[in-house]
């Protein structure tokens, strides 16, 4: 274990993750690497087989089959760390509670959800405090924040991500050859790799706040972005109508609480220098 860890937390190394998906495979990768001991869910049984032989116990659950009665004794741990999107959940917020009550009904003190920055609505800058969702999908997303807070759980820290890219993610492909509106809008992202530095940062403490935003402090105008990203690609660009204000998500409060850097403080150099890696 690093001195990191035993330094920085007086809570034990221990974490599960439902949903090793996009974020939550490469996130226990990176957490078993630094010493901890980690498990986690998967909806197939290949993938449950080959993170076992790289060392993570991973048990196949489908959160939308009928819960257990009881959570899991090989998924006990002192932290959950929820990474299931709405897109794959039959209601969402009722289900993501009851799962937590289960969790923490066996003795799971901590639990970090990876909620969406969808919860604000209108335009201009939004903090924090500034939740107030004007789409199903940012009502859905507050809704089981609220669920998962009143789970029984000791302590619940909601990281409101922003548009995730990287990995597998390429943002090239979101948009090429469509029509939209809103070209000036600014986007909102967060990448596969700030991610996994703030995620360990962050689990490494146990002054958890109740929320913070993940948003790389780079707002580029979505005309500007994907356009850029389609065509390092050979795709073809998109097409924008309008302009639009749109929001701005303020990432801020994270880097200053971890006293961490966002690392990718340029879109287009990170476009750049992902194209040259092929």
């Amino acid at each position: 274990m690093s001195t990191e860890l035993r330094t920085e937390s007086n809570l034990e190394p221990n974490v599960v993750i439902m949903g090793l998906g996009w974020l939550g495979e490469p996130l226990a990768k990176t957490l078993h690497a630094r010493g901890y001991r980690v498990a986690g869910t998967t909806t197939s049984q290949e993938k449950a087989e080959r993170l076992r032989l790289e060392g993570i116990k991973a048990r196949v659950w489908d959160i939308n089959a009928p819960l257990p009665s009881a959570w899991p004794a090989d998924l006990v741990a002192n932290t959950l760390v929820l990474c299931v999107p709405p897109g794959k959940v039959d209601d969402y917020a009722d289900t993501l509670g009851r799962v937590a009550s289960l969790a923490a009904r066996v003795g799971v003190q901590r639990l970090l959800f990876t909620s969406a920055t969808s919860v604000y609505g209108g335009l201009g800058c939004k903090t924090e405090a500034d939740a107030a969702p004007d789409s199903p999908r940012g009502e859905r997303m507050l809704a089981a924040e609220q669920a998962v807070r009143h789970s029984g759980m000791a302590q619940v820290l909601c990281l409101r991500l922003s548009g995730l890219v990287g990995g597998s993610r390429e943002p090239g492909r979101f948009l090429a050859g469509r029509r939209f509106d809103g070209g000036e809008e600014p986007v909102n992202l967060v990448a596969q790799e700030d991610l996994l530095r703030f995620i360990p940062a962050i689990l490494a403490r146990h002054d958890w706040p109740d929320v913070l935003n993940v948003s790389a402090p780079h707002h580029p105008s979505r005309r500007e972005f994907y356009t850029r990203a389609a065509l390092l690609r050979d795709l073809p660009a998109p097409l924008f109508d309008g302009g639009g204000e749109g929001k701005r998500i303020d990432g801020s409060a994270l880097s200053r609480w971890l006293g961490l850097d966002y690392r990718v403080t340029d879109w287009f150099a990170w476009l750049a220098a992902r194209k040259a890696q092929g």
